[in-house]
């Protein structure tokens, strides 16, 4: 289901909201140096661009065959319901 895998980019980019959180915390106890926290930060944001771009690309595709096959869908309905609607009227 498409709700499904939002849901999973959503608690993906929610999980990177809180990495990052806990490493700006670690200022407090100086594990490491601002420049170092910073890399570490720095390379979780580029993680989750690089999968986040990666997704929204398999998903535009996802999106696009979804569109055509619905307007196939709907325009096959259309033009069946037209056939009838036609022969209605020519019987009355």
């Amino acid at each position: 289901m498409k709700a499904d895998s939002y849901g999973e980019l959503y608690l993906w980019n929610r999980g990177i909201d809180r990495l990052v959180r806990v490493l700006q915390r670690t200022e407090a106890y100086s594990l490491f140096g601002k420049e170092k926290r910073k890399a570490y930060e720095t390379r979780l944001e580029e993680i989750r661009a690089g999968l986040n771009a990666d997704f929204a690309a398999a998903k535009a595709v996802e999106e696009r065959n979804d569109e055509t096959r619905l307007r196939m869908q709907r325009t096959s309905w259309e033009a069946r319901n037209a056939d009838t609607q036609q022969n209605k009227h020519n019987q009355s």
